[in-house]
């Protein structure tokens, strides 16, 4: 008579039992959930620079479609940035699937241990048949993933005409149920912890870039309240201070020996004086005492003509109010641009370059 022993190396018709008892528990008494299903990232491809040309390709944002091999096809066990190890431009099924998963509900109390208000439990533990995943996915489900739970739909807001406010849940680790182990050792269920989706780049495909009034960033946050009470701010602070520094055009001071000072200088002949013109390139026809503002200057400056010569009189620093400090403003405007007369922003990745150690 063989040893008797509950272990089974194979799947066998006691697996195959035990698994269906347990898929169909979870599906009576599961809730509905829609998965999301991350399946890689956005190909990098080539940068194009301000000027037109081409950079070569970047070892640390691999562009995976110039690749030949089946192994450099993009999917999800593949990185963007290489430099942080991230996944920032996530890619997700246009198609949502339909599963049922089990999990304790529980109050999402407020943390007052520290400054402000924090949701200390908002995050969730769910259970799901292991079978069903491998059947309904393809895989089995894991971190990126996006759970969105239907039963959490929020019908009872203020403003419901844009329809009921959906819950998502974004996945970070996946595990064996401890109790989904049946009596010859083999696993059935799996546990995953769930975290409060944010609004940030990664899960763009789901929530939309915010440009359409049908975008789920429109509906689920207040990204359109806080656009609105940021430009209004600015407007209303360009109307109060249009300019830096201080007005200086109403007073009239020596204009041989006094010299401004760097609030006041704004580029404006001294006295109630006119331009006689300004541009990159000083005029033929001017005359002695005629004020020229070259604009090809960064920032613009005033010239007066002396005889044969253009003496530099002051800089114009009086310029607008721009949303940012003056360093933080000439680190990240597009100097090209800028010389040409329109300033513009140019992106951290183009001016912050990984270099060798070697």
């Amino acid at each position: 008579m063989p040893r008797l022993s509950l272990w089974k190396p194979e799947k066998g018709n006691d697996y195959k039992f035990v698994d269906r008892i347990v898929g169909e528990h979870i599906y009576a008494g599961g809730t509905g959930v829609f998965i999301h299903k991350y399946i890689g990232i956005y190909d990098q491809g080539e940068t194009i620079n301000a000027d037109g040309t081409v950079d070569k390709e970047d070892a640390t944002q691999p562009n995976y479609s110039k690749r030949k091999t089946s192994e450099d096809i993009v999917a999800e066990t593949k990185i963007q940035d290489l430099l942080f190890l991230e996944n920032r431009d996530r890619k997700y099924d246009e198609d949502v699937y339909d599963m049922r998963g089990v999990y304790q509900p529980a109050d999402n109390d407020f943390d007052l241990t520290q400054f402000g208000l924090f949701l200390a439990n908002d995050s969730i533990f769910m259970t799901f048949h292991l079978n069903d995943h491998m059947t309904v996915l393809g895989r089995k489900i894991m971190s990126g993933d996006v759970l969105e739970l239907p039963h959490l739909l929020d019908d009872t807001g203020l403003d419901n005409s844009k329809g009921p406010i959906r819950k998502f849940y974004v996945v970070e680790d996946v595990v064996r149920e401890a109790a989904g182990f049946d009596a010859n050792w083999w696993p059935h269920l799996i546990r995953v912890k769930c975290q409060g989706l944010q609004d940030t780049v990664e899960y763009r495909d789901i929530l939309g870039d915010g440009d359409k009034a049908d975008d789920l960033k429109h509906i689920l946050s207040t990204y359109n309240n806080e656009l609105e009470i940021s430009e209004a701010m600015l407007e209303q602070s360009e109307n109060e201070v249009p300019k830096h520094g201080f007005e200086t055009g109403h007073l009239y001071y020596d204009a041989e020996s006094g010299k401004k000072s760097i609030w006041e200088a704004d580029g404006t002949p001294p006295n109630g004086a006119s331009l006689v013109g300004s541009g990159a390139t000083f005029p033929e026809s001017a005359v002695a005492g005629d004020y020229f503002l070259r604009t090809d200057f960064n920032p613009h400056r005033l010239f007066l003509k002396k005889g044969t010569r253009w003496i530099k009189v002051e800089d114009d620093h009086r310029r607008v109010w721009r949303a940012a400090n003056t360093v933080l403003r000439t680190f990240t405007d597009n100097a090209d641009v800028i010389d040409s007369g329109t300033p513009s922003k140019q992106g951290l990745s183009n001016i912050v370059k990984p270099k060798s150690d070697f």
